[in-house]
C-alpha cells in the first residue's frame, strides 16, 4: 500500500514540468535548476533541482520516466483538487502516462533533484476530469 501511495505521489509530482501539448522549455521554467541532458525530436532528458521553498509550474508532462537523485518532500497542486504531499527517496523511479497541469513545491529543507525523460510523441492532451487517473 505504501508503495502504491508513493507511486501515485511521484506520478503527481514529477509531472511538474512541460507545456499542455508538448515538452516545455525547462530552462525558461526553472532557469537555475534545469540541466538539459538530451533533447532530440523524440525525447528530452532533464536533470531538475528544486530548491527548498521553491514552487515550479504550472506544468504538464508528456509520457515520461523519472528517477529521484535525492530524498525530498514535495507538495503537488492540481487545479480543483486537494494538494498532495509526498516523501520521495533517492533511487525511486517511475513511468507515467501524460500528466495534467500542476505546480510542485519543495517543502523540505534540502534541494530535491531528479531526472525526467519525456517522450515527445506522447504529449498531455486535455481530457474529461474522470479520465485523468
Amino acid at each position: 500500500m505504501k508503495t502504491r501511495i508513493t507511486f501515485l505521489a511521484i506520478f503527481i509530482l514529477l509531472f511538474l514540468f512541460a507545456m499542455p501539448s508538448f515538452a516545455q522549455d525547462w530552462k525558461k521554467l526553472n532557469p537555475d535548476g534545469a540541466e538539459i541532458l538530451v533533447d532530440t525530436t523524440l525525447v528530452r532528458s532533464v536533470k531538475i533541482t528544486i530548491a527548498p521553498g521553491e514552487t515550479v509550474g504550472p506544468i504538464t508532462h508528456p509520457a515520461h520516466f523519472a528517477y529521484a537523485l535525492s530524498d525530498g518532500q514535495l507538495k503537488v497542486y492540481y487545479e480543483g483538487k486537494e494538494p498532495q504531499t509526498m516523501e520521495l527517496k533517492k533511487g525511486f523511479s517511475l513511468f507515467s502516462n501524460p500528466a495534467p497541469p500542476h505546480k510542485t513545491e519543495n517543502i523540505g529543507n534540502e534541494p530535491f533533484t531528479f531526472i525526467i525523460v519525456e517522450l515527445k510523441e506522447h504529449p498531455y492532451k486535455e481530457m474529461s476530469s474522470a479520465s485523468h487517473y
